[in-house]
């Protein structure tokens, strides 16, 4: 394999609320393939270039889905998903390899992943199964929490302490970000990316949507705010 791609700011977006795929390949030719072709797919694709870019990436933000190459210049990818496994039961994981013996398949079932496919493979097969693990985890997770603040992701609807708390489309997109990450960091790129707005325009307005979103919390009586984190992004937190 080849490393030299991009670092994983360089995600690719789509129309339609995008799932958040992050690909962990080195080779720049799959990686760019993939982020290009997949984007009409309905994914935006994160690139991290080996295992220890991973890493990084991982503990700043959450993905709808993670796809890992077997073989990295720093190690195994059938390691690495044992150890994402451990720490994150509910990420969808997919195996991507040239490997064609079947003990690499089993040994990355047994580490953890929920699919494997061998290259060369078709797209649409691809895709096909990607969508199947995003549809099967966003079933688990249609009903959301974060302290008093519960999400219906199906039907929409924000409830605080019993109470329905009314929200705007784009303030609702927001606080399902935030919960959804559980109070983990969240990014002004992953808000514009969600919003899918040109950054010129949008980046000088999420503060208004927080802004609302704020108000609306307090005046509800949710015992949770949203803190920003200086050069990182926002999260919600519990108040001590």
């Amino acid at each position: 394999m080849k490393a030299g791609v991009a670092g994983h700011n360089a995600a690719l977006m789509t129309p339609d609320a995008p799932h958040q795929v992050l690909l962990v390949e080195d080779d720049p030719m799959i990686a760019k393939t993939l982020a290009m072709s997949l984007r009409y797919q309905g994914f935006a694709l994160s690139i991290a270039t080996s295992l220890q870019q991973a890493q990084a990436v991982l503990a700043e933000r959450g993905f709808d889905l993670l796809m890992l190459d077997v073989g990295l210049p720093d190690g195994s990818g059938v390691d690495f998903c044992r150890q994402v496994r451990e720490r994150d039961a509910d990420v969808p994981i997919l195996m991507l390899t040239a490997r064609t013996e079947e003990a690499t398949a089993v040994a990355s079932i047994d580490g953890g992943a929920d699919d494997y496919v061998r290259k060369p493979y078709g797209l649409l097969e691809l895709s096909a199964r990607m969508k199947r693990l995003v549809q099967r985890r966003a079933k688990d997770r249609a009903s959301l929490a974060f302290g008093p603040v519960a999400i219906d992701t199906k039907r929409r609807m924000v409830v605080v302490d019993g109470r329905d708390l009314h929200l705007g489309k784009r303030e609702f997109d927001i606080l399902h970000l935030l919960v959804r990450e559980g109070g983990g960091a969240v990014t002004r790129e992953q808000i514009l990316a969600m919003l899918d707005c040109d950054r010129e325009i949008y980046d000088r307005t999420i503060d208004s949507h927080l802004s609302h979103l704020r108000r609306k919390l307090k005046d509800a009586g949710a015992a949770v705010r949203i803190t920003a984190i200086y050069g990182v992004g926002y999260r919600l937190e519990m108040p001590t």
